[in-house]
């Protein structure tokens, strides 16, 4: 069982491939270099390992909340590989990801910034063990006024912007970046397969969270 994994949520992409549940490799691009390269880093590593594109079952690709650009990038790519090879796509919340990256158990809330001029996130709300991730509530967006209530949750986030955080806020929130994303997707992607829990590529969409409203 071969599975590709993609994360292109944020500034810094990521991917990785897993043969039975069991990561090969796992790389991240270099700060600065678009998701449009991505499959170029993708076709080097799979040269550099000796695997070839037939042998991806599966494509696992973290859809959001995110960047709008990286996001549509790697929902292209995702969608081009599935057309050639044929292979099956489960789509993982990146709100999920960022939770199950946490090294703790307890009560968590991942974010992602939604828009930095006035501190507003995108976030979700979990409950957290070792071996398990259960979500809570709903994905939602909401200000540090009405996130940061509860002194007793974990609130964690991939890529912090300190400037834009209110210092006290900044206390609470725990960046875990230096985590690779991929190793969180894959423990969930094997989840999603498990329960064969699968999208179709050819209406797949990245999830943004905004309701499009055309302008009068």
């Amino acid at each position: 069982m071969g599975i590709l994994l993609m994360d292109t949520s944020a500034k810094t992409s990521e991917f990785g491939f897993a043969v039975n549940g069991e990561l090969i490799f796992a790389e991240r691009t270099d700060p600065g270099v678009n998701a449009d390269k991505l499959t170029f880093y993708i076709k080097t590593s799979f040269e550099k390992h000796g695997i070839k594109f037939s042998e991806i079952e599966y494509i696992s690709l973290s859809n959001g909340p995110g960047s709008f650009t990286g996001l549509r990038i790697g929902s292209a790519i995702a969608k081009g590989i599935c057309f050639a090879t044929g292979c099956r796509l489960t789509e993982i919340n990146t709100l999920d990801i960022i939770a199950n990256k946490f090294r703790s158990s307890g009560k968590v809330t991942s974010l992602i910034f939604s828009n930095t001029r006035n501190s507003e996130f995108y976030y979700c709300k979990y409950v957290k063990n070792a071996e398990d991730l259960k979500r809570v509530s709903d994905y939602q967006k909401g200000t540090e006024e009405e996130i940061f209530t509860d002194g007793d949750e974990h609130f964690v986030i991939n890529a912090s912007d300190p400037d834009s955080i209110k210092e006290d806020i900044r206390k609470r929130i725990t960046d875990v970046s230096e985590y690779s994303s991929i190793e969180s997707q894959l423990k969930l992607t094997l989840k999603e397969i498990s329960e064969n829990k699968f999208s179709d590529y050819k209406t797949s969409q990245p999830f943004y969270m905004n309701e499009f409203i055309p302008k009068i």
